[in-house]
């Protein structure tokens, strides 16, 4: 019955409520062709071959072909208006043929299934119409008792029982097989269009978020040309005026001291060293934005690791400052990644040097705790207004009161980026004239 279902109502152009349909009215129309055939068979046992034991007959001659005939022609509509025609009038006939409302056991109860299924199947105007056909039917057979046959004197009381008992039961069983199989219908359309739901969800907030990644790359894209087009005039002038003083010391007749050739090119090659430190910090946001910074953590000695680090830092300083280094603690080995580490305070630590001149020397601190080890890098310089903090760790951001300073605003977003692939959190504080304090905790 299943796989007659199937083939009946596939239409791949049908949408889900039509296939419900076409199953339900195959469903009621077969039911009722069975019953047919159970009546017929029925009123032949106790009346004879009569006008009564034909009807039910007559019912299943018209609605079977009607089931194969919608089918072939692809319209389930024959079938729905032949049967409400059949189940409507056919019943009615019998009525009239059997007499009294008494003698029939109110078999005008299947005429209630036309205006029903109408209103199923069609809509509220043809409802509205079988309901009045249905009405006049049952006044014409209570008041004028019409009698189309002899077969109401064949009837026993036990006939007549059984005719009730029939006539009651199984309409309201075909009624609670065809809302089942409805609900049942759905109950399975509302799973699938809340998959469908969930699944469009799903959809959006991608699509919500590749548009802020769209967002965010265009604002990083302008960011990008309006610091470097900032960062780049400065090094490409002095490269530029260089080479001119080059070309010009090459033109004269009198042979030029070594030593001015030596400040050119050291002048040009610092340039050069900036235009390079900036294209470097593209690249390293580009690859960390992609992803592609692998993380292979070990097991780290902090207090050596930093104190190399302070060292590295105290030789290359040239204004006669230093990084302090203080430990609070205990001291225990950390699992991390060295190489993300060095980059991370690389580029704390160069802030703090370059936004604190003539300022007293940063800060490295170690603070070892039970659970997490806080390393942070303070400083006593410009600090920064608490208004811009929020940006603080964004791509390409400069604060206000550093924009003479040269930079590229990518070294605080590096490092927050590092320190997070290496499984920690940073956090910043700041005050603006006092100073700035960069902290990263791990987890022990």
């Amino acid at each position: 019955m299943k796989k007659l279902i199937n083939k009946y109502n596939y239409n791949a152009s049908d949408s889900a409520e039509i296939r419900l349909a076409k199953s339900m009215i195959l469903i009621i129309a077969s039911f009722c062709c069975i019953c047919g055939v159970i009546w017929g068979g029925f009123f032949y046992y106790f009346l004879g071959f009569g006008l009564t034991s034909a009807l039910p007959f007559l019912f299943v001659f018209l609605v079977f072909p009607a089931i194969l005939l919608s089918h072939y022609l692809s319209n389930y509509r024959i079938l729905v208006h032949l049967q409400l025609i059949s189940i409507t009038c056919i019943p009615c006939l019998i009525q009239w043929s059997l007499g009294s409302v008494h003698d029939s056991g109110f078999i005008l109860t299947w005429c209630f299934l036309g205006p029903l299924g109408a209103l199923v199947y069609l809509n509220e105007k043809y409802a509205i119409f079988w309901m009045f056909v249905f009405i006049f039917m049952v006044v014409i057979s209570v008041i004028f008792v019409p009698k189309f046959s002899e077969d109401a004197f064949l009837i026993t009381e036990g006939f007549r029982l059984s005719l009730y008992l029939m006539n009651v039961i199984t309409p309201f069983v075909l009624i609670f097989i065809a809302g089942r199989y409805f609900y049942n219908g759905l109950i399975a359309q509302r799973k699938k269009n809340l998959l469908l739901l969930e699944s469009t969800k799903e959809k959006n907030i991608r699509i919500q978020k590749s548009l802020e990644r769209e967002k965010e790359l265009g604002q990083l894209k302008t960011s990008f040309v309006a610091v470097a087009s900032h960062q780049f005039r400065t090094p490409l002038a002095v490269i530029q005026s260089n080479t001119e003083l080059l070309e010009m010391l090459n033109g004269m007749d009198v042979k030029q001291a070594p030593e001015k050739y030596k400040k050119i090119t050291n002048r040009i090659a610092v340039s050069i060293s900036a235009m390079t430190a900036l294209m470097d910090d593209v690249l390293m946001h580009g690859k960390l934005t992609a992803g592609q910074v692998t993380y292979t953590p070990e097991n780290i000695d902090l207090v050596g690791f930093c104190s190399q680090l302070v060292e590295e830092f105290n030789t290359v300083q040239l204004d006669g400052r230093k990084l302090d280094f203080k430990i609070d603690g205990e001291s225990y080995q950390v699992n991390l990644d060295p190489k993300l580490l060095t980059h991370s305070f690389s580029n704390l630590i160069s802030n703090a040097f370059k936004y604190s001149v003539g300022k007293e020397n940063p800060e490295l601190r170690i603070h070892f705790k039970p659970t997490e080890v806080v390393l942070s890098v303070q400083d006593y310089g410009l600090g920064i207004p608490e208004e811009e903090q929020l940006h603080l760790f964004e791509p390409f951001f400069r604060a206000d009161n550093v924009t003479e300073i040269q930079g590229t605003g990518l070294g605080l977003s590096i490092a927050k980026e590092y320190v997070e692939v290496n499984k920690g959190k940073i956090a910043a504080t700041s005050v603006l004239g006092e100073g700035s304090c960069f902290a990263i905790t791990f987890k022990r």
